[in-house]
């Protein structure tokens, strides 16, 4: 590849145009005369193809980084798919939409973990800013921010079943999961607009377009950095030509908890034993660059159903009508629509067991899955890089399951789905026959066999770059990289633990926190 050729000068370069990156780029461009490139390896945010939720969600994997994890030990030697959004939004342009940031005690416990300022009452601003809660505002819910947020419009009769079952276990109702203390059984939120997805590309990022410079199709190879300070990045285009945008400001990684670390790898920052076995100079020894990789597991529990599944292919032309009238129905569903959240045993502080459920499921034609996910894991993985070539995906190992706290919550988490199925709510539904796992599997330590098979990923990586003020930080708790200047991390690789909760809301609330420290130095 030739000589870099000069790609402009600008205040801010923000390498990532995902959930992360289209919050900073809109909210920097509001400061008038401020120039900000936005540099993103997908594509732009297809409308068409991705806003009506259950149609949409289909095609998400056609706008994904294709990566697999590592074989994983804890997953009977598996390779699981990591598919993460690559277009403008990220992954907020392909997720299932839940809003959900979890339980109050998640962020405290950052703040114990050493990031002072990032508990739940100082982030709970950031959280309201980004946010336009359908039903109004209120002491938690944002009201006038980008990002609609709504209750389903479509709610299937498997969803209220759950819900019914769980309060005949006796589980409270939860009307809010945002709730800084929910626990209990109810319907999730989504990032909707009148039925259609509210991501970080529409909310965000296309009202700031006329102010924004977006270079899409460009695959970031690395931050450049002079006598220990980020002054540009490197990228490619399609064609293959090397460019490089000069920053005068800061430089922004914000490519996500996989490919974050994987830049800073690429730019010299990281481990320098890492650094110098792949080629590459160093320039910052940070030992904890690609460390600490954690994500919720999901484990399937399915059940087979005495009911047409409502997104059965008999309803789709009546499906499609009703949402084009009235933007309601089937279509509108990301067909996840009711859960609980709740304490795997009494000595867990806040729930570490999230169930979602879905009302069909590809694994078996005419089943519904009682799927949970454990929330508080505590197996700890890594990223890294097995090439110094950028188009070479990196080495990502989550080692699922390799603590056994997470095989006993699952353990939990079984237990209370065939509690749940025996329930006259979903008997009456009605449940069929249990398909996954087989009520034949009872044993401990067959079902502990059935995790480390049917286990998969709830894509909630978090962690790589992780925030605190020990010497394994990556980034300080204004998210600035440790000993390189004009740097900083923003996504969910900065998250010392994950939150019990799905990430993109949290994603928000600390882009939005970033931009207004990156601001505040515009004008010291």
């Amino acid at each position: 590849m030739s000589r870099a050729t000069p790609a402009g000068e600008w205040d801010y370069v923000i390498a990532g145009g995902g959930t992360a990156g289209c919050v900073l780029a809109a909210r920097l461009s509001e400061r008038t005369g401020l120039g900000v490139l936005l540099i993103e390896a997908g594509g732009a945010y297809p409308g068409l193809a991705l806003s009506v939720p259950l149609a949409g969600m289909r095609q998400t994997v056609n706008y994904s980084w294709k990566y697999f994890t590592q074989p994983q030990a804890g997953l009977a030697q598996r390779r699981i798919s990591y598919h993460f959004g690559k277009l403008l939004g990220g992954s907020s342009s392909t997720n299932a939409m839940m809003f959900y940031r979890g339980s109050a005690a998640s962020y405290d416990r950052w703040e114990r973990l050493g990031c002072a300022g990032w508990n739940f009452t100082s982030l709970l601003p950031y959280f309201r800013k980004s946010e336009r809660w359908q039903h109004g505002s209120s002491e938690y819910h944002g009201g006038s921010g980008p990002v609609d947020v709504s209750e389903p419009r479509h709610v299937a009769p498997f969803s209220r079943a759950f819900v019914e079952a769980c309060l005949e276990r006796g589980m409270p109702l939860v009307r809010d999961f945002n709730h800084p203390a929910a626990e209990g059984a109810g319907l999730f939120a989504v990032m909707q607009r009148r039925g259609k997805r509210a991501s970080a590309a529409t909310a965000y990022l296309e009202p700031a377009r006329p102010h924004v410079n977006i270079e899409t199709g460009a695959l970031v190879h690395r931050v450049v950095v002079e006598r220990g300070r980020a002054v540009g990045v490197e990228f490619s285009t399609r064609s293959g030509e090397l460019h490089l945008a000069r920053a005068r400001r800061e430089v922004v990684v914000a490519a996500g908890a996989l490919n974050s670390p994987k830049i800073l790898i690429l730019s010299g920052i990281g481990p320098s034993a890492t650094l110098r076995a792949l080629g590459i100079p160093v320039q910052v020894d940070l030992a904890g660059v690609g460390q600490n990789l954690q994500d919720h597991l999901r484990i399937p529990v399915l059940y087979q159903s005495g009911r047409r599944s409502p997104g059965d292919i008999l309803y789709w032309v009546p499906a499609a009508l009703d949402y084009g009238l009235r933007r309601r129905g089937v279509l509108a569903s990301n067909c996840c629509e009711a859960g609980a959240v709740l304490r795997s045993d009494a000595t867990a502080d806040a729930p570490d067991l999230q169930f979602v459920t879905h009302f069909q499921t590809s694994l078996y034609p005419g089943a519904v899955d009682l799927q949970f996910c454990l929330t508080r894991t505590a197996s700890r993985g890594r990223v890294t890089l097995r090439s110094p070539d950028p188009d070479a995906p990196p080495a990502i190992d989550p080692n699922f399951l390799s603590a056994q706290e997470d095989v006993r919550a699952a353990l939990a988490g079984i237990r209370v789905a065939r509690e749940l199925a025996q329930t006259s709510a979903l008997r009456q539904f009605p449940l069929g026959a249990e398909i996954l796992p087989g009520a034949e599997l009872t044993a401990a330590s067959d079902l502990e066999a059935y995790f480390r098979w049917a286990g998969e990923s709830c894509y909630h990586p978090a962690g790589t770059c992780r925030m605190g003020n020990d010497p394994a930080a990556v980034v300080d708790t204004q998210l600035r990289v440790r000993g390189v200047d004009g740097l900083r991390v923003v996504d969910a690789s900065v998250m010392p633990q994950l939150p019990n909760g799905n990430t993109c809301a949290t994603v928000l609330a600390i882009a939005e926190r970033a931009a207004e420290w990156m601001l505040g130095t515009v004008l010291e």
